[in-house]
Parts: C-alpha cells; structure tokens; sequence
C-alpha cells in the first residue's frame, strides 16, 4: 500500500511517517518497478505501536531500543512512570504560582517575574519547549507561504499557459516560463524542508 493509504489507516501525517523511517523505526520495502516505498500490514501495525508510545511519552531513542531487543517495553515505561510523577509534582507547584498570579490580578506593567524560579529545572525545561513550538509556528506560516506559492503557479499559472497555447496559439517566451518554473519547484521543495522541520521539532517538544 501507498503512504497516501497508510496515513489513513494509522491517522498520521507523512511528515511523521517519514521522520521515523528516517529515525529507523520503519523500514518499508521497495517496488522494483518504480523504486516508490510500499507499505505491508506489518508496517501499519509497527505504526500504530509507534504511535501508542510516543502518546504516552516515550522518545524514539527508547522506541528504538524496544525494537532492538535492548530493553523492554516494562523498562521503558517504568522509567516513564517515573517521569510522569516528577512531571505532576512540577505541574503542581506550576498550577499553584497559577494561583497566587490569579490572587494578586497583576497587569502586564507590574507583573513580579521574579516569583518564578527561572533556574528550576522544570521551569527551565518548559521555556525551551515553548520556544520549540514558537518556532514550530513560524515554520508553519513559511510553509503555508511557500505551498500557495506553488499551487497558485501549477493551478493558475501553469493552465492559463497552456490555454494560451493550444486555444490562442500563443506561446509565452522562455524567459518568462523558466523563472516561475524554478520558483515554483523552489517553493514544493521548501514545503518538504518545512515539513520535516516542523516534525522534528514537535518531536523534541513532546520528549
């Protein structure tokens, strides 16, 4: 089956897709006629386990590590276990400055920043985490630019030529056709660099 086909069965992005056969997580089989990735039922199913753990918190690193026979599945997710304690004993002290910021009802201009201990470690992890997805969302917004781009150029561009050729018998010169050309490839291939960009850094954000 296809990726189109996989991502359905699975409910999961391409770009997520790709990023763990990159991780070596996946590695589907090949059709010898036009060398495009096939994937079996083995790999959906190796999808969904995949899946089913990071949902639950566990890096790739250890995934990989399960799949590789050096751990098991009850090692990893008893150190994960122990992570989610730490985290909820962190998330407590966050939810009761939460408190005491909703007591004081102070103003942007006043705001005491200094009742946060920006050198605690779960505050610490938490600001390089949002400023992932910061720039998650701005990658975002480059990639949606340069997917307008492309698609206005091949949907509008691209067939208001050709209707000018073969229904006007008009054809527009070289020199006009080749830089919309380039920039539209430039700007498909940017959407794949944004795409496994932005998969990337929601994956250090969700470890």
């Amino acid at each position: 089956m296809n990726i189109k086909e996989v991502e359905q069965l699975v409910d999961m992005k391409k770009a997520n897709i790709r990023y763990y056969e990159e991780e070596g997580l996946l590695a589907p089989g090949r059709n010898r006629e036009n060398n495009y990735r096939e994937y079996s039922m083995h790999d959906v199913e190796d999808l969904k386990k995949i899946k089913f753990l990071r949902v639950l918190g566990v890096p790739v690193k250890d995934i990989r590590k399960i799949e590789e026979g050096k751990v098991t599945v009850s090692e990893v997710i008893g150190a994960r276990k122990a992570a989610l304690e730490q985290e909820m004993a962190e998330l407590s002290e966050a939810r009761s400055l939460c408190d005491e910021l909703i007591q004081r009802n102070d103003t942007f201009d006043n705001l005491d920043v200094t009742l946060m201990d920006m050198q605690n470690a779960f505050f610490k992890m938490r600001g390089a985490k949002i400023m992932r997805l910061d720039k998650v969302y701005r990658l975002e917004n480059y990639r949606n630019m340069c997917n307008r781009i492309w698609q206005t150029i091949f949907l509008i561009y691209y067939p208001a030529m050709l209707s000018l050729k073969f229904v006007l018998h008009y054809e527009l010169p070289f020199w006009l056709t080749l830089p919309m050309t380039v920039s539209a490839l430039t700007a498909a291939a940017a959407v794949g660099v944004f795409d496994y960009k932005i998969a990337h850094y929601k994956e250090e954000s969700s470890n």
